[in-house]
């Protein structure tokens, strides 16, 4: 959008209009000389005279905000994005304005550094002006039909705040600065409407433009963040939860020598042996009334440990009174100490602080009531609480977390007799809510970066549990991967993001965020959003395009070439890509077949049959019955590594004969030949595996595509009793959300390992969409060992029911579905149909069990 207000600043901060053309003269593209992890403070107070009607607010900044109006917390934001397409949140806040004095309050967190969700800018603006930025944008309509603008102006006040330490380590592996806030030098009357800040200085407003001279050169006026795209995702949605469980309370042997980023994981736990120094401390486990009483023993410090019922993403908080001068430190974790065997029961955080995350933040008070919350959000299942300096104590009235993600609306359903896989798929459909927030995260704990495969993943899961609420967070995914491609023509491997224009990448990602792309489309029918994304899905075939040899075969791929944490044949002509790049190439011409694209379509046909054939020819072992997973581009010669990666691939994508599927299907469904291989960090050890007769097993995130091959071919029986043995252990540990890997290594809370969810409202109940938003449909459950199964499969149209019962012999299947999706029942394998009969909104059909099945 071309914006009508300008971005606003510190008046302090030097602006230097040369500066942004001086890479003419070999400069640096990067000023950085205001400082990293900087905490600012902006107002603009305003009156209105009648009641308002509705009012809207444009907002962003560079970096992160927390948003009051008139004292009362209204959001934070903006959504992620590179800073060449900047996003800008649109909030509703009329409920927040009234009739006289009004007040807007913006705390703004500018980190200067790259993190998983923020993108430093290089270039461009920013050696003009620095740092950071503000926009804002309000209109207000009143009852009577007036209106009111306010935007980012001089008329500001802005403030540097101090209150939090500027120089302190980072909170692990590309997460944000740690916080150590200090009460005293920022109170929380600032947000009111009734603080003076006239103290503070006016804004400067963010446009700068050279003399005559810069002027006849072509040298115009410089702003910063030129691109502004509206966000297309709702808000998040927030709830408060109290702690369900206090696990222990103890006195600390304090380590004053250490910093803040090792000092909890560090210090040892002792027996109180004053139990007086707490009292009242049920409270924290519900919202206060009363207060928990906590002062320090004259030997040292004091702590608790609290569990909360389940792991959530979210942001701790505290409120309490003090005298002043106390020091309150707060760590949480995503599980437990002692938890699925990570850690050691009774005691602190030791594990989590060699987990490259270090979720702490520290709390200086003030005298009286106060409240402080965490600026980011993390996972949270359990909150390690220090006090310090507090000999005349402290009362907390409530400790807690705000939890927070994508609004989804919980509109799947899925049930079935195994009350295993029933509660499977509930496990599943909660991992991947905490793994959505203003993009498809990873891990809410460790990273929250938005990687490319994890992603597309992830919407096959979401648009199982929740249907068309998710469809803007993957329309926004699949634009904002475009938007941060490479020169070359592949996609970063998570965008955006710190990993940078000319940083690691997997070749692999590319492919998947194209084959999801297609998904995405036959779901929505959004020829608008592919549209918009198509050119950059050209350019990446180019790159793959490059890569291939005479045989018409990519080879030696470069990068990382990840596929997943698996020790899988990947030198010379590797099966598993080039199979990817099969499924990318008929992915794209199906979706230039939509968009009227015929020669598109056509190259994607010629050189997805010429990869296919050499496939087919180079790569397939007919003594073994498989796909080797790589042949030496050179001599020909066919390694002997076979994984289940690559064969399910064959399946997947159309690419191996009829007559080779139940071959390849049962050797790399032959459990005891079945080996978990070593692939630090995620696979610490693997299984001795002989290479002329073992088949690398799937881990946890390339199974979703393992699976569905396998499922295809007519085994989801198998993937039944995989999905048990892989994910049962979990549910049986007390795992409220899936984990990275299937041993507790890694991630505790991982959303591409919710694809139980796709998997079994996809084949127990047999969902197919046949055309675009299910105008067209098919059913044709794989029953498997069940014995009856239902559920729901949202779409834009409406939902789509199943429910199928085996009843002896005889499958019994009933389908309810929009009267505008036209229905097609196919029988399960195994089963021929004995009557069919539905009209524009239901369907029946009864099955019986074949005699060849027999």
């Amino acid at each position: 959008m071309r914006r009508r207000v300008p971005f606003i600043w510190l008046p302090q901060q030097r602006v230097d209009h040369a500066a942004a053309f001086a890479s003419l003269r070999g400069a640096s593209n990067r000023r950085s000389d205001e400082g990293t992890n900087r905490w600012v403070l902006a107002r603009r107070s305003f009156a209105i005279d009648d009641p308002v009607r509705y009012a809207r607010l444009l907002l962003t900044v560079d970096g992160r905000y927390r948003l009051w109006i008139n004292g009362q917390h209204v959001g934070d934001g903006p959504v992620r994005g590179s800073p060449w397409f900047q996003r800008l949140d649109q909030l509703d806040v009329g409920g927040h304005l009234r009739v006289g004095a009004n007040v807007i309050a913006v705390l703004v967190h500018v980190p200067g550094v790259d993190l998983a969700w923020y993108e430093a800018m290089r270039g461009g603006w920013q050696p003009a002006f620095g740092d950071g930025g503000l926009f804002a944008d309000l209109a207000v309509t009143m009852m009577d039909g007036k209106t009111l603008n306010i935007h980012s102006d001089s008329q500001w006040r802005m403030h540097l705040s101090r209150a939090w330490q500027q120089e302190i380590s980072r909170e692990g592996w590309g997460q944000d600065f740690l916080e150590d806030f200090d009460a005293n030098e920022l109170g929380p009357e600032w947000i009111s409407e009734h603080f003076d800040d006239r103290d503070w200085s006016r804004a400067q407003i963010m446009r700068v433009a050279g003399g005559a001279v810069e002027q006849a050169r072509g040298w115009g006026p410089v702003e910063p963040f030129p691109t502004l795209l509206a966000s297309e995702i709702p808000r998040p949605v927030e709830s408060i939860h109290y702690p369900s469980e206090l696990l222990w309370v103890k006195s600390v042997q304090a380590r004053p020598d250490l910093p803040l980023e090792s000092r909890l994981y560090m210090e040892r736990f002792c027996n109180l042996t004053d139990q007086s120094v707490v009292s009242h401390v049920d409270a924290l486990l519900t919202d206060g009334a009363g207060g928990c009483e906590m002062r320090t023993p004259p030997d040292g410090d004091l702590a608790l440990m609290l569990a909360f019922d389940s792991s959530r993403a979210a942001r701790p908080f505290i409120e309490f009174e003090a005298s002043g001068g106390e020091i309150l430190e707060i760590a949480v974790a995503e599980s437990i100490p002692g938890e699925f065997g990570r850690g050691t029961p009774c005691d602190g955080f030791r594990l989590e602080g060699q987990l490259h995350c270090s979720h702490v933040f520290r709390y200086r008070a003030r005298p009286g009531w106060q409240r402080f919350e965490k600026f980011n959000w993390t996972a949270v299942r359990a909150m390690q609480l220090v006090v310090r300096n507090a000999p005349g104590g402290i009362r907390i009235h409530r400790l807690g977390i705000v939890a927070t993600h994508y609004p989804a609306v919980p509109e799947g359903s899925f049930r079935c007799s195994d009350p295993v896989l029933t509660r499977l798929w509930d496990v599943g459909r909660n991992t991947v809510l905490q793994c959505m927030h203003d993009a498809w995260v990873d891990c809410p704990g460790r990273e929250a970066r938005q990687w490319v495969g994890d992603a597309v993943v992830q919407f096959d899961v979401a648009a199982a549990a929740f249907g068309p609420s998710v469809y803007p967070l993957q329309r926004q995914f699949l634009a904002q991967v475009a938007e941060n491609q490479r020169q070359d023509g592949l996609v970063r491997m998570f965008a955006p993001g710190d990993s940078g224009a000319d940083g690691l990448v997997i070749p692999d990602y590319t492919l998947l965020w194209i084959i999801g792309a297609a998904r995405y489309w036959r779901l929505t029918g959004d020829d608008e959003g592919i549209d918009r994304i198509m050119p950059a899905m050209e350019r990446a075939l180019a790159w793959f395009e490059r890569q291939r040899d005479e045989h018409g075969l990519i080879v030696d791929v470069p990068y990382w070439h990840f596929i997943e944490w698996a020790d899988i044949g990947r030198g010379g002509q590797s099966a598993a890509i080039n199979a990817l790049y099969v499924g990318a190439l008929a992915s794209c011409g199906n979706l230039a077949e939509q968009l009227g694209r015929p020669r598109l379509q056509e190259r994607c046909k010629r050189l997805g049959s010429q990869t296919a054939k050499s496939l087919n020819h180079r790569h397939w072992d007919e003594q073994r019955g498989v796909y080797v997973d790589s042949v030496d581009g050179i001599t020909g010669n066919r390694r002997q590594r076979v994984s289940q990666h690559a064969n399910a691939l064959m399946v997947l994508f159309g690419i191996a004969p009829p007559d080779r599927e139940a071959r390849l299907i049962d050797a790399i469904t032959d459990s005891p030949r079945l080996k978990l291989t070593a692939a630090p960090p995620i696979v610490r050890t693997g299984m001795a595996f002989d290479e002329c007769t073992d088949v690398v097993r799937v881990n946890s995130f390339f199974a979703h595509f393992v699976y569905d091959g396998i499922a295809r071919a007519g085994r989801f029986d198998w993937v039944l009793r995989e999905m048990r043995d892989r994910y049962g252990p979990m549910l049986d540990a007390g795992a409220t959300t899936l984990w990275e890997s299937f041993e507790p290594t890694a991630s505790l809370c991982h959303g591409f390992s919710a694809t139980p969810v796709f998997q079994l409202t996809r084949h127990a109940l047999g969902i197919v969409a046949e055309a675009a938003q299910f105008s067209r449909f098919m059913v044709q459950p794989a029953p498997g060992d069940l014995e009856w199964a239902e559920g729901c499969m949202p779409t834009p149209r409406g939902p789509i029911s199943v429910r199928w019962r085996r009843i002896g012999a005889t499958l019994e299947l009933s389908v309810d579905h929009p009267p505008s999706c036209q229905l097609a029942i196919k029988a399960p394998l195994g089963y021929v149909g004995e009557s069919i009969a539905a009209d524009s909104r239901t369907g029946f059909a009864r099955f019986v069990r074949s005699k060849v099945s027999n």
